[in-house]
Order: C-alpha cells, then structure tokens, then sequence
C-alpha cells in the first residue's frame, strides 16, 4: 500500500508511537508551509516539502493525527484524482492500530482525547473539501466499491468518539454514487452494523474526559502559531464548560483573526485562491439553522469557522443559532468581533473565492450593518404600537399614518421597522385599500426574506404570509 512506512510501528524506546517532538528541525519544516494556510502566502506552499516532511515525521518521529491531517490536506490538495482512494485507505489503517494509542493524548482506557477528536474531524472535513472541489472525477464501478467499504471501516472505528462521521460519510457516498461511470448501488452506512465493538461506556467516558487547561505560563507570545492554538484551545474549554459563554467565541475568533495583516492576493476580479466552504454543506447548515437549531450544530458551523478564516458566513450562521438557541449575548458578541474584523480592510466587500463566492455576502453585509435595539427604543415602539388604535379613533387615518412614517424614521431595529410597516398594512386594509395594503404586504414579504426575519420570529412571518394568501382569495 502506499505510503506504507505512516503504519509501521516506531522501534525503540518510545515504541510504538514516539513522542511529539514540536521544537525540532522536521516539525519546524513542516510547520513553516502549515502557517501559510489560508493566508495572503498560500500560494507560496511548497506541497512536495510539506508531503515528503510529513510522511518523514510520521514514520520516524510520532504517530500524530495532527500532522496526519496536515499531510492528507497536502496529498489531495496536490493531486486529488491520484492520491484520494490511498489516503482514505491510509487513514482507515492508522485508525485501526492507533485510534487510542496515537497523538495527540493517547488513552490506555479506549477514550479520544478532545485534541485529538478535532485533529480527527479536521481530517474528515480536509476530506470532504477535497472531494467537493474536485466533482469532475469518476470513479470505476471497483474504485466506488472500495471506497464505500472503506467509509464504512472508518465509521465503524470513529462513530461514538467523533460527532457528525455518518452524515460525513453518507454525502460522500452520495456524491461518489454521482460520480460513477456505473448503475450499481451503492452500499450505505448501518447505524447498527453486526460487528460495531463501541459501547455506551466508551462514549459517556469520551464525554466526561478531563480537559487540559493550557499552561500560560508556556505559551511563547511571540510565537504566532503557538498563540493562536491557545486562544483555540481556550475557545474550545470553555465552550466545553459553558456553551452560552461569550468568552469562547470571542476567543475562537481572536485566535483565527489576530495575526491576519492583508487579505489574500486577488485579481481584477477579486478572485483569490482561497477555497469557499462546500456547497452542500453550506446549505445545509442553512436549512438546520432555520429548522433544527441546536448545541451540535452550532459545534459544527464553529469547527468549520475555524478552518475558514475568510468564511464569515460562518459567523453570521453561529450568530442566528445561537439567537434561536436564546443565546443572545453570545449572538452579540460574535457579531461584534466579525464587524471588527471586516471593518480592517477596506476591500473585503471586494475579494472572492477559488469558485467566485464572494468573502462578503449580501445577507452577512446587512447583518454586520443591522444595530441591536436599545431597550428605550424597543419600549417606545411597543407603547406606540399601543396608541395607534387610540389615535386612529380619535384623530383618523391620515393621523396614525403620520405617525406611524415618524416613527419608521426614528427606528433603526430591522425587526421593530418590520411591525411598523405590519400596522400601516393594517390601517389601510381598515380604510379598505385593499389595493395598496396588498401592494405593501407583498414587499414587506419579500424584505422579511432579505433581512432573514422568518429567522427571527418564523410566526410573524406566517402571519403575513396568511394575511397575503386570504387576500388574493377576498379579492379575486
């Protein structure tokens, strides 16, 4: 098999894994191409320096899932066609004999580390990224047959340590039955295969792990990859700790954010070589956050945020999570500290990626620009709402309009203009405008989806659609 000498056992006293050596020659090779990742000297790895030092390390020094992950990213970013069906194997034996036993955080009671856990699920994305940026590939009816076993192995090996591996594996299979040159089925994963070892001890000792505080007193200021892993690693405790607490994404981001001086080199176009996020795993993210919001998937969109540093979807995405998980603060602040990334470079509204995405969309652009509602504004609209119907009575139609126009100009809360603009509709359709109130409706609709509002509140959304539809019917 290729890349054979990655499975065989370190001899000698540090038998049969080694040990990291992170301050030597070979990881200081290694690592020099690693911190080029994503940013403005991307195009600068050299990809033959970063395989060829990654395998060295990986027979000689340490089986390490780290830096398996950095040479699984180096091999398919080279050459996807050549290099996938013999990674995914590679990846497969290595669990087999180093699951437990391997870096970072070898366990002698079948347990994964939470370091190595996203080593792993760093793996599992590189794999998908890699396979979704190349779709033009076929595969045999042979080559599809051997993949589909081999994404059923490894789900076997990882289901229960790392979350998210069936629904990986699944899209992949999917994707592969596509790209097929035959009509054969195409095996799919069993929740429950016959020979699955995993049990439910295992996975409540993988909960209840023991973190690993990190030690400021070693951290290297200086050292910018050594302090982003921290600003990471405190990111993920204390989310691990507390879920709504605002310092881990804050932190997350700080670590992802801090170092980045200039945006990747683009041209005429803004096109940079900075891969966007897979299609289809962008939608779905889109489709959960609105209709199954929750803990997993917020852990999800953040762990695909970390490998994305110019994704900042991702961000708006966590943020309406998190607010449907009445997660308001932590929606805030992750809000805030994306504006103030954005806001460093003047041209960012102007880059793309590899597939002319681009870094700024225009939902995310609205959001970044939206200010939350201060609680004196939101309390002069709700008694204005209150008065309206006593004005009306009172003064009549052309008052409560004026009114309620002034009171549109005043307001800069998205969600409080949409229910300013609900009472007009409503005041016309008293006045019997059906025409107008129908005409006003229809955009207020079609705003409501701009700025995401069916996000927000999904029943005022129903309500207008209802109002919409009862409409058309009276007025046919």
């Amino acid at each position: 098999m290729k890349y054979q000498s990655i499975l065989q056992d370190i001899q000698g006293e540090l038998f049969p894994v080694g040990i990291p050596d992170e301050e030597g020659s070979l990881f200081f090779t290694i690592d020099e191409q690693v911190m080029k990742f994503g940013s403005l000297q991307h195009d600068s790895i050299n990809w033959d320096n970063l395989i060829t030092h990654s395998q060295k390390y990986l027979s000689e020094v340490c089986k390490d899932y780290k830096v398996l992950q950095y040479f699984g990213y180096a091999v398919l970013y080279k050459n996807f066609a050549l290099n996938f069906i013999d990674f995914i194997e590679l990846f497969s034996e290595f669990n087999k004999k180093y699951l437990f036993l391997g870096h970072p955080k070898p366990s002698k009671d079948n347990t994964v580390n939470r370091f190595k856990e996203k080593a792993i699920s760093l793996i599992i994305e590189r794999i998908e990224n890699a396979f979704n940026n190349n779709s033009e590939i076929k595969f045999t009816a042979l080559e599809s047959d051997k993949l589909n076993k081999l994404f059923n192995d490894i789900f076997l090996q990882l289901d229960g340590y790392i979350a998210n591996v069936k629904s990986v594996f699944d899209r992949l299979q999917r994707r592969i039955k596509e790209q097929t040159d035959s009509d054969e089925s195409i095996l799919t994963i069993s929740k429950e295969p016959e020979d699955i070892s995993l049990s439910k001890e295992h996975t409540a000792i993988q909960r209840t792990r023991n973190l690993d505080i990190p030690n400021i007193h070693e951290v290297d200021l200086q050292n910018v990859r050594k302090l982003k892993q921290m600003y990471l690693q405190i990111a993920d405790i204390t989310c691990s700790l507390e879920p709504t607490s605002i310092l881990s994404y804050i932190s997350r981001r700080f670590g992802l954010w801090h170092s980045i001086s200039q945006l990747p080199e683009m041209d005429i176009n803004g096109i940079t070589a900075m891969q966007a996020v897979p299609a289809d795993k962008l939608s779905d993210y889109r489709e959960l956050v609105s209709s199954s919001p929750s803990l997993e998937l917020l852990s999800r969109i953040e762990k695909t945020v970390t490998t994305s540093p110019y994704w900042v979807e991702g961000s708006y995405l966590s943020a309406k999570c998190c607010q449907a998980l009445k997660m308001n603060e932590a929606a805030e602040a992750i809000k805030n500290v994306t504006r103030q990334f954005v806001s460093k470079f003047s041209t960012f509204s102007s880059a793309k990626f590899q597939n002319g995405e681009p870094f700024l969309s225009e939902t995310v652009s609205i959001w970044l620009e939206e200010n939350e509602a201060s609680p004196q504004e939101l309390k002069t609209v709700e008694q204005e709402l209150n008065n309206f119907d006593e004005i009306y009575n009172s003064e009549g139609f052309v008052a409560v309009l004026k009114l309620i126009d002034e009171q549109l100009k005043q307001i800069t809360d998205i969600r409080s203009k949409n229910y300013l603009q609900f009472e007009k509709i409503r005041y016309f359709l008293k006045e019997e405008m059906f025409t107008i109130a129908l005409t006003e409706l229809s955009e207020l609709i079609d705003n409501c989806k701009k700025y995401t509002v069916e996000e927000w509140d999904n029943n005022f959304f129903i309500q207008l659609s209802g109002l919409k539809d009862k409409l058309l019917k009276d007025n046919q």
